[in-house]
C-alpha cells in the first residue's frame, strides 16, 4: 500500500541561515499512530506544519495522498478541498484556531467551508459536542473557556470534517490530569476507527499511550531515529543524546552517584505493566484487594502531587525573573543555563501531571 505521506530530502528553515529540518526522509502510512519526539526547538511542530500544508519545503519533496504537496497543488480546487477534508491539525495553543463567537460556530466552521449541507453540519456538530461531553458549552464564547475546555473544542472542530489524518502539536500542554486521560482515551477510540494519528511532543510520559512508532529529532534538526516506540524508549543513550532525558551526578557518602531522569513510560498489555525505563516486566492480577489504609495513602500522594504541581509555577516564574536580570546584566551564559532549568522544570511538571492523572483515574476505579 502506498504511504499517505512521503518526504524525501526535505529541508526547511524560517531563515536560510538556520535550518529547522535538514534532509528529512520518511513515510507515513494509513492507520498509523506515530509520535514525533524531540526537545523544544528540534523541528517537531515544523514537521506537522509541513504535513498540513501550512509550510512548504525549501528543498526536497513532500507527497500527500499521491500528489506532490505544493502551494500550487493546494490552490487547485479539487485537490485543495479533498486535502483539507482529509487532514486536520490541532494546534499547541487552541486560541490559534478558535475565533468564532460561539463554540457551536467554531465547530461548524470547517464543514461549512467545505460546502456540506447545513442540516448535515448541524447534526455533525451536535453529535460531536455530545460525544465529547461539551454540549453545555455550545453557546459560550471560546475566549471564556478554561484551557482544557478550549482544547476539547479545538479537537471537536478538527474532527468535524471526519478527517482521515489527525495531527496534534503538544496536545497535553495546559491540560489538567482528568482531561489528559480523556484525550488519551479519545485518541485510542479514533485509532480504533482507522484514523491516522501523528502527535508531536517532548513528553515521554504519554508516548506509550498514544503511539506505536517513534520519529525522533536531534537537536541539530536531523532525524535521529524512526523505529518501534518500545525500542526507542528503551534506548537510554539515544534519549540522552537528543535531550529527552537527562543525567546528573551528586556526591553521597564520599561516592559519586549518577542518575538518569525519565518520564513515566508505562504501557499496559493484557494484565502486564511494563516499566519502559529498564525493560523489566511485572505481572499484575486483576482482582486486587486494596485496604482502606492503602487508599488513604494514595489520596495523600495525590494531594502531594497537586501541591508540587501548584508550586512549580511559582518556581518557574522566579527562574524567569532572575534569567531576565542575568541577561540585563550581560550574563548571557548564566541566563541560558537558567532557561535550561526552566525547560527541565516544565518537563518535571508534565511528568507530575501525568502521575496525578494516572493516580486520579485509579482512585476513581477503586470507588
Amino acid at each position: 500500500m502506498n504511504p499517505l505521506f512521503t518526504l524525501r530530502d526535505v529541508s526547511f528553515g524560517y531563515s536560510r541561515a538556520t535550518p529547522v529540518l535538514k534532509d528529512l526522509a520518511l513515510d507515513i502510512h494509513a492507520g498509523e499512530r506515530a509520535v514525533v519526539l524531540g526537545s523544544n526547538g528540534s523541528g517537531k511542530s515544523t514537521l506537522l506544519s509541513l504535513l498540513n500544508g501550512l509550510l512548504f519545503p525549501q528543498a526536497g519533496v513532500i507527497t500527500a495522498f499521491g500528489r506532490e504537496l505544493t502551494e500550487n497543488t493546494l490552490e487547485q480546487r479539487d485537490f485543495g478541498r479533498e486535502f483539507r477534508k482529509r487532514i486536520s491539525f490541532v494546534f499547541q495553543n487552541p486560541d490559534v484556531q478558535l475565533f468564532s463567537s460561539t463554540v457551536w460556530d467554531d465547530v461548524a466552521f470547517g464543514p461549512l467551508q467545505l460546502g456540506l449541507p447545513k442540516a448535515v453540519v448541524r447534526d455533525t456538530v451536535d453529535d460531536l459536542l455530545r460525544s465529547l461531553r461539551i454540549e453545555d458549552l455550545r453557546d459560550r464564547p471560546p475566549h471564556t473557556l478554561s484551557d482544557g475546555q478550549k482544547k476539547k473544542v479545538a479537537i471537536a472542530s478538527s474532527l468535524a470534517t471526519d478527517p482521515d489524518v489527525l495531527l496534534l502539536d503538544e496536545p497535553t500542554n495546559g491540560l489538567d490530569p482528568r482531561t489528559q486521560v480523556w484525550l488519551i482515551e479519545l485518541l485510542a477510540g479514533l485509532h480504533a476507527r482507522g484514523k491516522t494519528i501523528v502527535t508531536a511532543t517532548h513528553d515521554l510520559s504519554i508516548a506509550g499511550d498514544i503511539a506505536e512508532r517513534a520519529i525522533v529529532f536531534s537537536e541539530d534538526h536531523t532525524l535521529a531515529a524512526d523505529d518501534d516506540l518500545r525500542r526507542v524508549l528503551d534506548n537510554d543513550e539515544l534519549l540522552l543524546s537528543v535531550n529527552l532525558i537527562h543525567e546528573h551526578a551528586h556526591m553521597h557518602g564520599g561516592t559519586k552517584h549518577a542518575h538518569r531522569h525519565y518520564g513515566h513510560h508505562h504501557h499496559h498489555d493484557e494484565g502486564t505493566e511494563q516499566d519502559m525505563h529498564k525493560g523489566h516486566t511485572h505481572g499484575h492480577g486483576h482482582d486486587h484487594q486494596h485496604s482502606h489504609e492503602e487508599t488513604e495513602g494514595l489520596r495523600k500522594l495525590l494531594a502531594m502531587l497537586e501541591h508540587w504541581i501548584e508550586h512549580s509555577d511559582s518556581h518557574v516564574e522566579s527562574y524567569r525573573e532572575w534569567a531576565g536580570k542575568a541577561g540585563s546584566a550581560g550574563e548571557e551564559e548564566i541566563a541560558r543555563e537558567i532557561h535550561l532549568a526552566i525547560d527541565d522544570s516544565d518537563s518535571v511538571k508534565s511528568h507530575l501531571k501525568r502521575a496525578k492523572a494516572i493516580l486520579a483515574a485509579k482512585l476513581v476505579l477503586k470507588k
